[in-house]
Parts: structure tokens; sequence; C-alpha cells
């Protein structure tokens, strides 16, 4: 059991990486659509923001925004908890799926966050999956399109905030 004490801070971006226990079998695009169908369902019951997100074979990443008095620890635990039994039933598996840590930094001004939205759009591209960003479709990125229907196809809608300065993903 990890000693890791969480700052109880809400009202700010949290970037959220989340990792497979090793040995774990790797997420495929039937797990994806789960995981994007478990935030939706977490985020519509606990009230948080989902700014951005991109999910990987091994791990994913996501900015979140918990609203007072919900904490981050508490919007993590719900997903994956939720995401690990529905994992665990699909492969007739049990136990957990994801490490019993997840880390997390809250985003202190618009640069960070569109550093850590370039980050996490072009993870894909850095191991070899797609060629381009926007060919994953299990990302943010196509929900900064230009075009409505890139954006209408994505998976799942994310939440738009707005910093003091414009911001481009």
């Amino acid at each position: 059991m990890s000693n890791l004490h969480r700052l109880r801070v809400a009202d700010k971006i949290f970037f959220i990486t989340c990792n497979l226990q090793s040995g774990r079998r790797e997420l495929d695009d039937q797990d994806f659509a789960m995981i994007l169908k478990v935030i939706e369902e977490s985020r519509s019951k606990q009230g948080f923001l989902f700014c951005g997100y991109v999910l990987m074979p091994d791990h994913w990443h996501a900015l979140i925004f918990p609203r007072f008095p919900l904490t981050i620890s508490k919007v993590m635990e719900r997903i994956k908890s939720a995401s690990s039994g529905r994992l665990n039933r699909r492969a007739s598996n049990n136990g957990h799926n994801w490490q019993h840590q997840f880390w997390d930094r809250f985003v202190r001004d618009r640069e960070e966050f569109c550093e850590r939205l370039e980050y996490m759009h072009f993870n894909p591209v850095r191991r070899n999956l797609v060629t381009e960003p926007g060919e994953w479709r299990w990302s943010s990125y196509n929900n900064f399109a230009l075009e409505p229907a890139d954006i209408v196809a994505c998976p799942i809608q994310i939440d738009y905030v707005q910093f003091p300065d414009s911001c481009h993903a």
C-alpha cells in the first residue's frame, strides 16, 4: 500500500497518467470504447470537466477538472474501479488492472495546458501507432478540429475551457 498523500485540491485542471499493471494484456479498441463510456458515466454522475485525453495500449492520459468539493482522487477511484471490473468481465479475469497509484499534476496556466494537450495528442505518433495525431481515434485531437464533422465523429465530447489568452491545441 502506498504512503502517497495527495493534496486535497479541487477547482484545478489535473494532468493524469494511469498505467496498466505489468503483465496485463494491452488494451484494444473495444477496451478503449469501454473506458470512454466509464469516463462519460463518471463525468455525468460526478460533474467533473473532461478537457482532453489519449488512450494508449498500456496507459492513458487525461486533463480532468474536478469541481469543489470533488477531488481528483475520487474521480480516479471511480474510473479505475468501474473500468477494471468491466475489463475483468470481458477477459474472465479478476484482480487489479490498473497500477495502484496514478500520476497527477495540476496545470498551472494556459501554456502548460497546451503543452500537455500536445504531449497527449502526439503520444500515438511517438509510439509509431500512427503517422499523424488525427489518425488516432482514441484521443481528443479531433475534438479541436476546425471541421464540425471531425468533432462529431469523436468517440467522446470533451469540455472546452478558456484561459485568459487563447490556446491552440
